[in-house]
């Protein structure tokens, strides 16, 4: 199965694998802003076209569920099923498409053509008690999404996910992330094949570093293969 992946900014990915097109966190437009100009969008929003089969938001925060772009894209896609955990479900509810799947921790639901997603567990604390970690299983090709968690000993041992080809982590040190120290021991902890950082530069209130990730984990998992992607890149797995 050809699997390629393309960093959309902020937590978001499109990842294509075979026939399936599939989003991950997505935010597109700049609907965080207030009037204040906080949370306002720091980057361009990449190229986006074509149809999508899937978007996963792992919480229901509005730069994981852009509220700013759902109606528009269950009117341009036609087959589009949106999945996420009660609180996703709970915020899109007014949105027209009607092809929302729940998708809790421990859950799995397969996505045709020999695809899967699997939610986990991940620690966004008290601002999003249901956020779920997200594994997709594409063939035996496995990606896993912490999405927004701290680091924590016990990840690895409460998500369940053994050495996986790709790692997607945050790098951002506010609202519970883990920061690139953090971020650095998340993937000592995954041991995964390939590593690409992901949630920073989108706001000004998030931070985070790319530099400084890369030096925390050569200090930390020295052996670790990093990738990091400009805004829009797509890479192949």
């Amino acid at each position: 199965m050809d699997i390629t992946l393309r960093w959309m900014g902020g937590a978001g990915f499109l990842i294509e694998a075979g026939s399936l097109r599939i989003g991950i966190d997505l935010y597109l437009s700049n609907s965080c802003m207030d009037a204040e100009g906080n949370f306002k969008r720091l980057i361009p929003v990449p190229d986006f076209s074509g149809e999508l089969d899937y978007l996963i938001a792992s919480h229901e925060h509005g730069d994981h569920l852009d509220m700013g772009c759902l109606s528009g894209w269950f009117a341009d896609n036609a087959n589009l099923k949106l999945i996420g955990p009660a609180s996703v479900m709970a915020a899109a509810a007014a949105a027209p498409g009607e092809a929302k799947l729940r998708l809790d921790k421990g859950e799995t639901l397969s996505l045709g053509s020999g695809a899967s997603v699997k939610a986990v567990f991940c620690d966004h604390g008290a601002q999003s008690p249901d956020c779920i970690g997200i594994v997709l299983w594409l063939g035996n090709f496995c990606v896993y999404f912490t999405s927004d968690t701290c680091f924590r000993a016990d990840l690895a041992e409460l998500t369940g996910v053994v050495k996986p080809d790709v790692l997607l982590v945050p790098i951002n040190p506010a609202y519970g992330n883990p920061g690139a120290e953090g971020a650095a021991k998340i993937v000592g902890l995954f041991k995964p094949k390939l590593t690409i950082p992901c949630h920073f530069w989108l706001f000004k209130e998030h931070g985070g570093d790319p530099a400084e990730f890369v030096n925390e984990c050569r200090k930390i998992v020295p052996d670790a293969e990093l990738k990091l992607l400009a805004i829009g890149e797509q890479t192949s797995l």
